[in-house]
C-alpha cells in the first residue's frame, strides 16, 4: 500500500502542476484578449478623430470658399461701380455722348488690370531671380566636396587634369570663382 500512497501524491502535484499551468495559460489569454479590446478601443478612438478633424476641415474649407467668393463679388461690384461712374464722368467730358464715355472707360480700365498682371509679373520675376541668388551663393559658400579639391596624388599634383595640362586647376561647377 505503500506504493499506492506515493502514485497518489505523485498524481495529486501533477494535477497541481497542470492546474497552475493551465491558470497561467488562462490569465496569459485573458490579458492578451484585454490588449486586444484596448487596441481596438484606441483605433476606433483615433478613427473617430480623424473623421472629426476631416469633417471640421471641409467645413472651414467651405466657410474660405463661400467668404473669398463674397470678397471678391464685393470687390468686384465696387470695381464695377468706380468703373461705371468714370464712364458718366467721361460722357459728359465728350458732351453726353455715352459710348465714347463707355469705351474710354473700358479702355481706362483694361490698361489698368493689364498694368498690374504686368507688376504683378515682374515682382514675381524679381522675386524668383533673388531666390535663386540665394541658392547660388549657399551653395558656393558651402565647403568643397573631395571632387573639387585637387588630389594630392605622388606626383606632387603635376598629373594632368581634365580640361588643363599639368598642375592645372579642376573645374569647380556652375557659377565658382576661379582660383
Amino acid at each position: 500500500m505503500k506504493g499506492s500512497g506515493n502514485e497518489a501524491a505523485h498524481s495529486a502535484n501533477d494535477g497541481a502542476a497542470a492546474g497552475s499551468g493551465s491558470g497561467l495559460v488562462q490569465l496569459l489569454f485573458a490579458f492578451v484578449e484585454e490588449v486586444v479590446g484596448s487596441a481596438n478601443t484606441l483605433i476606433e478612438v483615433r478613427a473617430d478623430r480623424i473623421k472629426l478633424s476631416v469633417r471640421r476641415t471641409i467645413v472651414h474649407a467651405a466657410i474660405g470658399a463661400a467668404a473669398a467668393l463674397c470678397l471678391a463679388l464685393w470687390v468686384g461690384a465696387a470695381a464695377l461701380a468706380a468703373v461705371r461712374g468714370l464712364c458718366g464722368g467721361l460722357a459728359s467730358l465728350w458732351g453726353g455722348r455715352v459710348w465714347l464715355g463707355d469705351l474710354t472707360g473700358g479702355v481706362i480700365a483694361l490698361l489698368l488690370s493689364a498694368g498690374a498682371i504686368a507688376l504683378f509679373l515682374r515682382l514675381s520675376g524679381r522675386r524668383e531671380v533673388e531666390r535663386l541668388e540665394r541658392k547660388y551663393e549657399r551653395i558656393r559658400s558651402q565647403p568643397q566636396t573631395h571632387q573639387d579639391q585637387p588630389a594630392t596624388a605622388a606626383d606632387g599634383g603635376a598629373a594632368a587634369r581634365p580640361g588643363g595640362g599639368p598642375g592645372a586647376a579642376a573645374p569647380r561647377g556652375l557659377g565658382a570663382e576661379p582660383r
